[in-house]
C-alpha cells in the first residue's frame, strides 16, 4: 500500500452475509473502520500506540449508499479519501469507496468523527504524529475544512 492509494482487500465470508447472501450492511462499516486502522498502522501508528497516547477515534455519524450487491465469496477493495478535516486536525470526515472485483462501485461509506482524549473524555487536537499522517492523506475532490 502506498500513501496515495491506501486500500485494503476483503473476502466476503459466511459470517459477513445476510439471509439473502448479500454482504450485511454493518460489514461495510467494519471494512471501512479496518481500512482506517490499517492506514495509521502502515504509517507507524498501530492501534496500541494510540492507547499509549491516550487518544482514540470517536464516530459522530456514518452514511452508507449501496450501488451493487456483493455476494458470499466475492472479494472487495475498500479505499479512503479524506473528505474533510478541521484546521486543528481535531475533526475528520472520510469517504470510503467499496469496489467489486470487476471494478464496479458497490457502495460508498461516509464517516464523520474526531479524536478524543481518553483520559479527559473530550475532543482533542491529536498528537503531532497523527497530524503528520493526516496532512499527507489523499483528499477527495470535494474536500472542505470543517468547523
Amino acid at each position: 500500500m502506498n500513501e496515495k492509494t491506501h486500500y485494503a482487500r476483503f473476502e466476503v465470508k459466511w459470517a459477513d452475509v445476510d439471509p439473502n447472501m448479500h454482504l450485511r450492511h454493518t460489514v461495510y462499516i467494519d471494512f471501512t473502520d479496518q481500512v482506517r486502522v490499517r492506514l495509521f498502522a502502515d504509517h507507524g501508528i498501530p492501534f496500541p500506540s494510540l492507547r499509549k497516547l491516550m487518544l482514540g477515534p470517536v464516530i459522530f455519524g456514518v452514511e452508507t449508499n449501496f450501488r451493487k450487491e456483493v455476494l458470499l465469496g466475492e472479494n472487495v477493495r475498500v479505499d479512503y479519501n479524506l473528505r474533510g478535516m478541521s484546521k486543528d486536525f481535531r475533526k475528520w470526515h472520510f469517504l470510503h469507496n467499496v469496489y467489486k472485483e470487476n471494478g464496479e462501485l458497490a457502495a460508498w461509506v461516509s464517516t464523520r468523527g474526531a479524536w478524543v482524549d481518553l483520559k479527559q473524555r473530550k475532543l482533542t487536537i491529536p498528537h503531532e504524529s497523527i497530524i503528520a499522517v493526516m496532512e499527507g492523506l489523499t483528499r477527495s475532490e470535494d474536500f472542505q475544512y470543517l468547523q
